[in-house]
């Protein structure tokens, strides 16, 4: 039976559907789904154990790929939060950044893991970095594409995810998933314009949908707000009248908002279960346009931003916008009482795979009306005066991505028409960051936990309408953070979201 398996982990054709138009290495007698994206830049799927293994990477082949070719000089990267795997295989040279599949990374993960992956890369020249989630691609292509921004390879998010398409599948598919390459985005942002990330607190006060689709009555809308995992807000169901184009739900109390935000939208048919339609990701931090009063969002000026296709190109969608983008948060100066996020259908997940128009129309658009809380903005940014950037591109072409939305008040990950058909599991509840210390045998165990609350007291009051301050009581921040240092052969970091 023994050698059966082996034999079947060399020619097994079902290896080449499972890893589907991901380029595979097969050479020097192996035959995995791993990719050189650079001479010391590897991209793979999952290193899979038993019966798994005959149809995905083998975890001893895997093994044997690195020890002949890379010994001593690897070190290998996991982002699957949904499981893990014997690091012994690798002699413990395994790393972990965990997020959710389908998802983007929580934005305080990605600096730490390019910075990992950069410090290890530069203590020798034939070091290298494997870098693998499930399927190997599109969680995968995030973290490989923001290390490339952070090491200056390229420039913008365009050329980063372009070349990784290019360079790890057959079709120049690498990531397909909007709220993903959206915040590729916003990490070459933050390298363009050497700006020091700290969450910033808004308040939504708006959320408007058009146009909306034409109905027959007794259908309606309704909405779930995350911050990370944590389900803060769950809407009433919105009624969509017959002949209605145009859906402005206003939150009259505000809803406070901070960091790595998820909305979910649904429809809520009469008869029917209610269905996803769509999702998106969004960080507080990087909410650019604004108005100059509320007044202004009744004759908005219509104009083009570029948007990010599936295959890097850029191309021109309708859009709507009060003001042009600014240079940088701190370039704004005194910030606007309002603000404004439009994102277009293809920057919607799950909506952009509607090529034929059936779920919404082409020129389907979101809007969230926020207010930024007095002091919300750090300091520490730096003001980048006369620096030339790139608008923040949101939105994608339509193209077919193999995920399906998981529901937003679930803590586990999508799991159903995942990249290749994997069932993964449930996902973790925190993000684990566990690195291997390279440098003089020295190790640290490093373990934070804070509470992800929002504080907004009196600031927040002095952001909402007259009427509703006496209605809104200030929260006290509350932060624990514990710190225990030890010897031993890794550094781990748990942050609790």
């Amino acid at each position: 039976m023994a050698n059966t398996i082996s034999n079947m982990k060399m020619t097994n054709p079902i290896k080449g559907l499972v890893s589907k138009r991901r380029k595979r290495f097969t050479a020097d007698g192996f035959n995995l789904d791993l990719t050189y994206i650079k001479d010391n830049l590897i991209a793979m799927g999952f290193p899979a154990e038993k019966l798994e293994g005959v149809y995905r990477n083998n975890i001893d082949e895997v093994a044997r790929f690195l020890e002949s070719r890379h010994r001593n000089h690897y070190t290998i990267y996991n982002l699957c939060s949904e499981r893990s795997y014997d690091h012994t295989k690798f002699k413990g040279r395994v790393a972990t950044y965990a997020f959710d599949d389908h998802n983007p990374p929580p934005l305080e993960l990605i600096k730490p893991f390019c910075e990992d992956v950069d410090s290890w890369l530069l203590q020798h020249d034939e070091n290298v970095s494997v870098v693998h989630c499930k399927a190997g691609k599109g969680r995968t292509g995030v973290m490989v594409c923001c290390y490339l921004l952070h090491s200056k390879q390229f420039r913008t998010a365009t050329e980063a995810l372009n070349f990784y398409g290019n360079e790890r599948t057959t079709d120049k598919k690498g990531v397909t998933i909007p709220s993903q390459r959206r915040y590729v985005d916003y990490y070459a942002t933050l390298v363009q314009e050497n700006l020091s990330y700290q969450p910033v607190t808004l308040i939504l006060r708006e959320i408007k949908l058009e146009p909306i689709s034409a109905t027959n009555g007794g259908q309606g809308y309704h909405f779930v707000i995350s911050e990370a995992k944590n389900k803060i807000f769950s809407s009433e169901t919105y009624e969509i009248r017959k002949g209605t184009s145009t859906l402005c739900i206003p939150l009259n109390h505000g809803v406070p908002i901070k960091g790595d935000i998820r909305v979910d939208f649904y429809n809520i048919p009469k008869v029917k279960r209610k269905e996803k339609l769509f999702h998106f990701w969004f960080n507080t931090f990087f909410v650019r346009e604004h108005v100059t009063s509320e007044n202004d969002n009744e004759g908005p000026v219509e104009r083009t931003t570029r948007a990010l296709s599936c295959d890097g190109s850029a191309m021109e969608l309708p859009m709507v916008h009060t003001k042009p983008r600014t240079g940088s948060l701190a370039s704004l100066g005194p910030m606007p009482p309002t603000l404004i996020l439009t994102i277009d259908k293809w920057g919607l997940d799950g909506a952009h795979k509607d090529k034929h128009h059936k779920l919404c129309s082409e020129d389907f658009k979101v809007s969230l009306i926020m207010h930024r809380v007095e002091g919300s903005i750090p300091p520490t940014v730096p003001t980048n005066e006369g620096q030339e950037t790139d608008d923040m591109q949101i939105g994608m072409s339509g193209q077919d991505t193999p995920n399906e939305l998981s529901e937003a008040d679930s803590s586990e990950c999508d799991t159903t028409g995942d990249e290749d058909g994997w069932e993964s599991g449930e996902s973790s509840a925190s993000l684990v960051v566990k690195r291997h210390s390279h440098l003089h045998g020295s190790s640290h165990n490093t373990h934070i936990n804070a509470q992800h609350r929002v504080s907004i007291g009196e600031a927040t009051k002095k952001s909402l309408p007259r009427e509703d301050r006496d209605k809104k009581g200030g929260q006290k921040s509350n932060s624990n953070v514990s710190t225990r240092r030890s010897s031993g052969l890794f550094r781990s970091s748990t942050f609790n979201t």
